[in-house]
């Protein structure tokens, strides 16, 4: 599965599971260039059927739902939807 990477602040491992028609995964990646924090992200919905397959089995290691958006940081912790003070908190800014 090929993801973008957002070049910026060295924040550890940042990975954003997101939707290309979603309000709030939107609003997250606005939040993660406001922040100039270095991010990984995909756009779960616009990949091919094995890639979102794949996708979808990492997601579920933090949220049997798999819920949008999704974001894991440095593979310990998980924030779920647009909650701004907590990823601001979680990367310490």
């Amino acid at each position: 599965m090929e993801t973008i990477r957002i070049q910026g602040l060295d924040r550890g491992d940042v990975m954003l599971y997101a939707l290309s028609t979603c309000v709030m995964c939107k609003s997250v990646k606005r939040l993660l260039n406001e922040l100039g924090v270095e991010y990984s992200y995909v756009d779960v919905d616009l990949l091919e059927r094995e890639d979102k397959v794949n996708a979808r089995n990492e997601m579920r290691k933090w949220h049997p739902k798999n819920p949008f958006p999704m974001l894991i940081i440095n593979n310990e912790k998980c924030i779920i939807g647009d909650e701004p003070e907590q990823i601001r908190t979680a990367l310490e800014i």
